[in-house]
């Protein structure tokens, strides 16, 4: 009878061989894999940059601006009473005609407070058009707040809001108020 091929510590004599019990590689590649995500990750998310509103001053050149493109003649706003006491500034008018825009900032929204109806949310970003009373029941007023008009002052690569896409926001809002006030034929 021929002898059985045996194995020994580390050797292996025959068809046979007993393999020495090796630790699996999975754990160490785990640590690799997880060291690897750690020094690609993003940083942490950053805060939004600080905004606030255009200022009314340049928001009164960009609504003449957008008067111009239509087309408009622009004239001096007068104020339009919305309720016994309470009258909204119309910046800019329409001559001849009984349309305008307000520029509202924080400081004249408390000053109206409930005179100025309360913007409708479900509307999104549709235009808030006002009446005011007597004489100028007939009267069209674009309203608009300063806080739809937004932007940040940081410099460089990490804006979100420019100046610019706040200028331009302001500009299509007064020009869709003009081709609807042309359209509907408004005094």
């Amino acid at each position: 009878m021929a002898a059985e091929p045996r194995a020994t510590a580390g050797l292996v004599t025959g068809r046979w061989a007993l393999r020495r019990a090796r630790p699996s590689p999975l754990p160490r590649l785990g640590c690799f894999v997880c060291l690897l995500s750690l020094g690609c990750s993003s940083p942490p998310p950053r805060a939004p940059n600080p905004t606030r509103p255009l200022e009314e001053r340049r928001a009164v050149e960009v609504i003449l601006q957008a008067f111009q493109d239509e087309r408009d003649q622009a004239v001096r706003g007068r104020p339009v009473l919305l309720r016994q006491g309470l009258a909204l500034e119309v910046d800019v008018a329409a001559q001849g005609r009984k349309y305008g825009v307000a520029y509202v900032t924080g400081v004249e929204q408390q000053k109206l407070g409930a005179a100025l109806p309360a913007r409708d949310q479900n509307r999104g970003d549709a235009l808030q058009l006002v009446s005011g009373l007597g004489e100028d029941g007939d009267a069209h007023v674009l309203v608009l707040h300063d806080s739809d008009y937004l932007y940040d002052d940081q410099v460089g690569d990490e804006r979100r809001e420019t100046t610019i896409t706040a200028e331009l926001k302001l500009r299509r809002d007064v020009r869709d108020f003009l081709v609807l006030a042309r359209s509907k034929k408004w005094p």
